[in-house]
């Protein structure tokens, strides 16, 4: 039986306002729909804080870290055990890839440590054997960088690097060093620890920059995506189809993009026209709805309820709503920035002669010029194989500092350690 109310009766305001609501299918129904929208706004809070993308992004709270913090320490741990190591590793004659990490002190704090720690720690005898790690100091002194000198520096690398350049070449890096022209320096540093990567004549170079940590198992991953992109890519005679694979990438820039509101206003229209067609054929089959779900009261659901929960749905983020799903995935716009690239040696030299020629360019900038001008296609590993770790920049100034803050990959925080190990001892 329906609550009723019973006239004469002394009632309190609420009761009465609960007995009509129950007493009444419209405002019931009106009820359960508020109540709804309201768990759904809730539930996006909770769900979508680091999701930047989203209105309900938690700038204080969705940039903290969680599997950053274990493999950091898991780092520093690899790093001073090294520090004990007696010997060096014996560089394989035909290495699968070559690592290149280039590092310059920072005014305050120094990420590199992490950096290596972290490429390194958790890697197979067999896979390790197949890297050539080339650590790269990009100073004409390499005695200004703290790490210069410690134990670590000379057994964990396969070559340590400086700068063998002649007499001409090396005023001009110094000139840069004094100017501060970070730009310039930056690119020919890449040139350079690029080519002699190159050199190793391995099939695959990535080129990691030195304020970022690795997943654990990040290079059996990497490699398996190099070998999926060339089975997806056809070959040219004389170079790759495509230019790099991502191994770090941030969120922040793929959220709803202005230029497919046509693609969102179809398919808005479309979930419109289903739930009408289906309320409509409900209706003609129940006697109850023909009574109770009123034209108005359609209406009201159509043009009032819907939109506001198709609005909640853009407002949750895009990266909650549809996240990318885990694999190698083409990532030809919005990419950002430079912080792991992986090249197919047969386009290192395309890279190379690029950088040579536009002095003028950032790495992130030149390369998605290059991509766009040969035509190549980019790739990305999702969950990102890296993390940006990088709060203070290499340069110095506090707007730098500030834009490094901002280049941050949520997912990786997601990883679980115990997850990540176990898969990669199986």
């Amino acid at each position: 039986m329906k609550p009723a109310i019973v006239l004469g009766r002394p009632v309190s305001f609420v009761k009465f306002v609960v007995l009509f609501i129950l007493s009444t299918p419209k405002a019931l129904a009106c009820l359960v729909l508020v109540l709804s929208y309201l768990l759904a706004v809730l539930y996006c809070r909770v769900r979508s804080y680091r999701d930047p993308t989203s209105s309900f992004f938690d700038p204080v709270h969705g940039y903290d870290k969680i599997y950053s913090v274990t493999r950091e320490k898991q780092a520093a741990a690899y790093i001073d055990s090294a520090n004990t190591l007696d010997g060096g590793h014996t560089p394989s004659a035909e290495p699968k890839l070559c690592l290149g990490v280039a590092t310059v002190s920072r005014p305050d704090k120094q990420y590199i440590r992490s950096t290596i720690g972290s490429l390194l720690e958790g890697l197979s005898a067999k896979d390790r054997r197949s890297i050539h790690f080339i650590l790269f100091i990009a100073h004409t002194d390499q005695k200004v960088h703290p790490i210069y000198g410690e134990k670590w520096v000379e057994t964990l690398p396969d070559t340590f690097l400086g700068y063998d350049v002649n007499d001409t070449v090396l005023s001009q890096i110094k000139h840069w060093e004094e100017a501060k022209d970070y730009r310039a320096k930056g690119l020919y540093d890449y040139a350079y620890l690029l080519q002699k990567c190159y050199d190793t004549g391995a099939p695959y170079v990535a080129m990691v920059e030195g304020d970022v940590i690795a997943v654990e198992g990040w290079y059996p991953r990497a490699i398996a995506a190099a070998e999926t992109v060339e089975d997806q890519s056809p070959w040219g005679e004389e170079a790759n189809s495509w230019l790099y694979i991502r191994m770090f990438y941030t969120e922040a820039y793929l959220g709803w993009n202005s230029e497919e509101w046509p693609r969102y206003l179809g398919g808005s229209l479309l979930v419109l026209l289903i739930l009408a067609t289906s309320l409509i054929g409900v209706r003609a089959c129940s006697k109850i709805l023909q009574r109770d779900l009123s034209n108005i009261s359609l209406a009201v659901i159509l043009f009032v309820f819907l939109p506001a929960f198709i609005l909640l749905y853009f407002f949750a983020g895009r990266i909650s709503m549809q996240p990318p799903t885990p694999g190698v995935h083409r990532m030809d716009n919005f990419g950002c920035c430079s912080q792991g690239f992986i090249f197919a040696r047969e386009t290192v030299p395309l890279v190379i002669d690029r950088i040579q020629h536009h002095t003028m360019d950032y790495v992130d900038m030149l390369m998605e010029a290059v991509a766009d001008g040969e035509g190549l296609a980019r790739w990305v590993v999702v969950p990102s194989l890296l993390q940006h770790i990088g709060g203070k920049s290499s340069k110095g100034d506090e707007i730098a500092d500030s834009r490094a803050k901002m280049i941050w990959n949520f997912g990786f925080e997601m990883y679980n350690a115990a997850t990540v190990r176990m898969g990669r001892l199986r």
